[in-house]
């Protein structure tokens, strides 16, 4: 795996306790979560007990489909380089932007992130449901993609970005 050098500040999401499988969605109205030097917002809604931005989550379901997982990574766990043995990992979702910016109020260049699907998400790819049908189609031949947007932003404006593909169909 890879090593943290050159003093790097790094968010692993290690200070942030919690029972076993389980997970934080913001209902407590609190609005962000700290690791590290970062600060991941959140927005909880009382009203459809449903958030958008950031949770945190430890919960390891691979198997079980539905938006009742959403808080499942299709790894069953955070990355190997966190060493606590209740490995809490970052998770966020479609609705609305996803934000992070930094403690110190000051710019950082990111030097990179690990990713994965939800389980939700993963299997909904796969297998189809309520929602979307499975991912390629019947026949396996429909371009279907999945496609992560990360962007910076510095004295508002955009900086850099990455495109990267979750889940990829385009043959």
């Amino acid at each position: 795996w890879p090593e943290v050098e050159d003093n790097l500040l790094v968010s692993d999401f290690g200070e942030l306790t919690m029972d076993p499988e389980t997970f934080w969605n913001g209902s407590d109205e609190s609005g962000l979560f700290s690791s590290g030097p970062s600060r991941f917002y959140n927005a909880y809604s009382t009203e459809y007990f449903s958030w958008s931005g950031w949770a945190y989550s430890n919960t390891s379901d691979v198997n079980t489909s539905g938006y009742l997982n959403q808080y499942s990574a299709f790894t069953g766990e955070g990355f190997h380089g966190n060493e606590s043995a209740n490995e809490v990992y970052g998770v966020s979702n479609l609705y609305g932007p996803a934000i992070i910016d930094f403690v110190e109020g000051k710019a950082h260049a990111p030097e990179g992130f690990f990713v994965t699907n939800s389980t939700y998400t993963a299997l909904s790819m796969m297998e189809g449901d309520w929602a979307a049908k499975a991912f390629g189609g019947e026949d396996g031949s429909d371009p279907d993609y999945f496609k992560l947007l990360v962007w910076g932003r510095a004295n508002g404006a955009n900086t850099d970005s990455i495109e990267f593909y979750l889940a990829d169909y385009r043959f």
